[in-house]
């Protein structure tokens, strides 16, 4: 390829990059956390409530202070019975008595008020009735965030797959109800290899966090997905040109429900029931042949025909980040164990383990540092788009979106290690460390709250499963080679949701 084409598709990738807002990589969390390195805001024409004493004080520099009444005020799309559930919880009502000024249930009700992710900022107060020194008016002053947000937008091109594209968006506070209600798609243009088909996917779903007064939520979503997956049938195992592929069709639709149940603050506990129907079309023999002439056969990882997959999901997630507001720490954590068997109606039968877990920390010159670790495990015959894939451990490679393999490339082999021959695989983990430099915060603007700079390192490895391991153990090849992650960019917070600007965004849409 001469220079010309090649800077034309960076600076064509570059510009999908800019396009681009991008979900932050982790266990999947159901509360949106506050953004690292957000100071609490002060209240316009107020004073915050940790600051403040009305009155003179007693001699151990506390007050009990009787609340007249409660005021919120900055309410736009968010219902004031919400606002209002949370203050009931901790206490925070007319008539109460608060201890002044160290009150615990005034850090706690703001806590809890910002993990909503409704508000970009939260402010209490008190404000004096004249001719009282124990009676006061609490103000609680919100400014809100946008309850819509972009979570993913699918922006890319590829060698195999020349255009695609889609979006995923969520409306995080559907009536005033605290409902979450989204939907995404995907399509992609023609693949460039013979007969290939044209791959989209289109999804929704609905959750309620919590129904009424019951500790139990529920959620439920339905999808449709056509594919037309990609298997090298000739050419290096590391080679990614199309012309070494062939394509097989299959099509899957389904839903799911569940129900979730909050085991203390910041700990849930999930159960999902996935169902699908799945119509696949297998060619009649699939065979590899390599670079010496030795053919083997391909196995596909998919039943043919009409079949069923069923598939049970324990999840336990515990997200304690925005905690970090106070306490300058806080983690993450989620475990999720998947199980599809004949007892549960599948035709496969496999177990999936994926864990996750995250810390952050604020260093003292007011920077995040975040050491991230994601491990899983398969055991059982799970079909290819259940597997784990190299695209999606690797920040410079094009991952799968919606359950679609968009592009033909492997990782990049840093090492030298064979990252780049292997594709799928039934063992994965990666370990990376994020450092971020917050830049601004702008809690009166609209549009853009604050930006901030990261950077990363990491490395992760991907196991093929026994049969495949056999093989690289005959060909005296690495069972788990060591692939390597860097990233470098730009992270704002904005009304729509994260957006990045970053160097493995470029990589990862460019056909290289």
């Amino acid at each position: 390829m001469c220079a010309r084409v090649r800077w034309r598709r960076l600076a064509v990738a570059g510009t999908l990059a800019l396009l681009s807002g991008l979900a932050t990589w982790g266990a999947p969390v159901r509360a949106e956390a506050a953004p690292p390195g957000a100071q609490p805001a002060t209240r316009s024409g107020g004073t915050p409530v940790d600051e403040v004493t009305p009155g003179e004080p007693e001699e151990d520099g506390t007050r009990l202070i009787s609340l007249r009444r409660v005021e919120v005020r900055g309410l736009q799309h968010v219902s004031r019975r919400q606002v209002d559930d949370t203050l009931e919880r901790e206490g925070l009502i007319e008539g109460s008595e608060l201890v002044w000024p160290e009150d615990s249930r005034v850090r706690r009700t703001r806590e809890r008020l910002r993990s909503t992710g409704f508000f970009k900022s939260v402010t209490l107060s008190l404000e004096p009735i004249e001719g009282s020194e124990s009676a006061a008016v609490l103000i609680v002053d919100v400014q809100e965030r946008s309850t819509v947000s972009v979570d993913r937008v699918y922006l890319g091109s590829s060698d195999f797959t020349p255009f695609h594209g889609g979006i995923a968006v969520t409306e995080r506070n559907f009536a005033g109800r605290g409902v979450l209600l989204g939907g995404s798609f995907v399509w992609g243009s023609l693949p460039t290899v013979p007969r290939g088909r044209r791959q989209q996917a289109y999804a929704v779903f609905a959750e309620a966090p919590q129904l009424s007064d019951a500790p139990i939520g529920v959620l439920g979503g339905a999808f449709v997905i056509s594919a037309g997956e990609p298997y090298r049938v000739s050419g290096p195992e590391e080679s990614p040109s199309p012309a070494n592929f062939r394509t097989f069709d299959y099509s899957r639709a389904g839903g799911l429900f569940g129900v979730t149940f909050p085991v203390q603050t910041h700990l849930r506990l999930g159960l999902d029931y996935r169902f699908e129907r799945i119509d696949a079309l297998l060619p009649t023999e699939a065979a590899y042949r390599d670079p010496l002439g030795v053919t083997t056969p391909v196995e596909l990882d998919v039943r043919a025909g009409t079949h069923r997959l069923t598939v049970a999901t324990v999840s336990l997630a515990y997200d304690g980040r925005q905690q970090s507001f106070l306490t300058g720490k806080g983690a993450q954590v989620g475990v999720d164990v998947q199980l599809s068997s004949l007892g549960l109606g599948s035709q496969y039968e496999y177990a999936k383990l994926i864990a996750v877990g995250a810390y952050t920390i604020r260093l003292p010159w007011r920077h995040w540092l975040t050491p991230r670790a994601q491990a899983g495990q398969i055991i059982g015959d799970a079909p290819r788009f259940e597997q784990f894939y190299a695209g999606d451990l690797s920040t410079w490679t094009p991952g799968r979106e919606e359950s679609l393999r968009f592009s033909t490339r492997n990782p990049i082999d840093v090492f030298g290690t064979g990252i780049d021959t292997r594709t799928f695989g039934s063992l994965s983990a990666r370990l990376d460390l994020e450092y971020v430099w917050p830049v601004f915060r702008r809690t009166r603007n609209r549009s853009v709250y604050g930006g901030d700079l990261f950077c990363s390192l990491g490395v992760f490895t991907l196991v093929e499963d026994g049969a495949g391991r056999a093989r690289r153990r005959e060909a005296r090849q690495r069972v788990a080679p060591t692939g390597f992650n860097a990233d470098l960019g730009l992270r704002l917070d904005t009304a729509l949701g994260t957006v990045k600007i970053t160097v493995g965004n470029v990589l990862r849409r460019t056909p290289l």
